[in-house]
């Protein structure tokens, strides 16, 4: 039996040949009419060309067109249309343009949160409404166009971070390190300040805090004071009198020409005359501090022989009385000679 044939089929070669002939042209048919064959259009749909001087990444035929954030048709086909100008041709649903005119503006957007672009027109005022073939020129105005597409902002980022930021970081930080090298001490001190602080705390913060607000609270009369002795120099009759005026003249003349002369003379000749002390009397601090091998124990004896001190001493309508007592105990019988002996200076008989 031929490899063609099937049992109980009369099919043959010629008839196999005819049969796989037809069903070869019934394929590339219906492939040809779904490719070429034109969509129905509908009646209410336009046409429109829109003629740019950029066409945003990613834009392409197919890609959704929307209106104020609703797709209102897409993307037909890009074609050149003359130096540095392209014309975008797209299909529009005319029941869903709401009296669009051709003086819109377009976006370049991301549809979607994957970056997929998307063209986006939007309303403007005035112009003539949209009909079927119409073109829209925005080649004219560069503000009626905006790439705002995710390749755009990506190399607007890259540019901002290449050109600008990282310069102006580096010179903001480096001018921050050379102005914190000034506070360096007083952040220092200020840390000493603490630790010292920590470290010999012998009441507890809000004792603390309490009482120097309390100080702190003569420190507004004392501002008013200030300020009433300062005024009271501007409002003072006695003190806008022509000799008050010449006595204070004279007396900052004399401080000047002859305190100050006199004053640093004298310091100076004592820099002179004790600048070798000061190494002395910081030795013989030295020497002190250095004699008590355990400050620790050696103040803890000092409290205590104080409070024992103070405890010895109680207060009377008088003045203060020493707690004291007395405990006589017996002396041991002698003989009398012994006693007699020790008197005349001779021993025992």
């Amino acid at each position: 039996m031929p490899e063609y044939t099937l049992p109980g089929t009369e099919t043959g070669p010629r008839r196999a040949r005819v049969l796989g002939a037809c069903a070869l042209v019934l394929t590339l048919l219906t492939v040809v009419g779904w490719r070429f064959w034109p969509d129905p259009a509908d009646p209410g749909d336009l046409r429109v060309a829109l003629l740019v001087g950029k066409v945003g990444a990613g834009v392409e035929p197919g890609t959704d067109v929307r209106l104020d954030g609703v797709r209102v048709g897409a993307v037909t086909a890009i074609d050149a249309a003359g130096s540095g100008r392209q014309r975008i041709t797209v299909n529009l649903n005319g029941s869903q343009l709401f009296g669009l005119t051709d003086a819109l503006n377009l976006d370049y957007a991301p549809g979607n949160l994957f970056g997929i672009s998307a063209v986006e027109l939007h309303s403007g005022t005035g112009g003539s409404v949209l009909a079927n073939g119409s073109t829209v020129d925005l080649t004219g105005d560069a503000d009626r166009v905006r790439d705002a597409t995710l390749a755009t902002l990506l190399k607007s980022t890259g540019t901002l971070t290449d050109r600008v930021l990282t310069p102006e970081l580096v010179e903001l930080l480096h001018r921050f390190a050379h102005d914190l090298d000034g506070f360096v001490p007083l952040l220092q001190a200020i840390g000493a300040t603490a630790r010292a602080f920590a470290e010999t705390q012998q009441l507890p913060p809000s004792v603390v805090f309490d009482r120097y607000g309390s100080a702190l609270a003569g420190l507004p009369p004392m501002l008013t004071g200030g300020l009433a002795v300062l005024w009271a120099s501007y409002t003072n009759e006695h003190l806008h009198t022509t000799e008050q005026v010449q006595r204070y003249g004279e007396m900052f003349t004399r401080i000047r020409s002859e305190l100050l002369p006199v004053a640093t003379a004298m310091l100076g000749t004592s820099q002179q005359q004790f600048q070798g002390l000061l190494p002395m009397g910081t030795v013989i601090l030295d020497r002190i501090g250095g004699s008590v091998s355990t400050p620790e124990l050696s103040a803890q004896q000092l409290t205590d022989l104080l409070d024992r001190v103070g405890a010895a001493f109680h207060d009377t309508p008088d003045g203060p009385v020493l707690n004291a007592s007395v405990e006589l105990v017996p002396a041991l019988a002698q003989p009398l000679s012994a006693l007699l002996g020790q008197t005349t200076g001779e021993g025992p008989r």
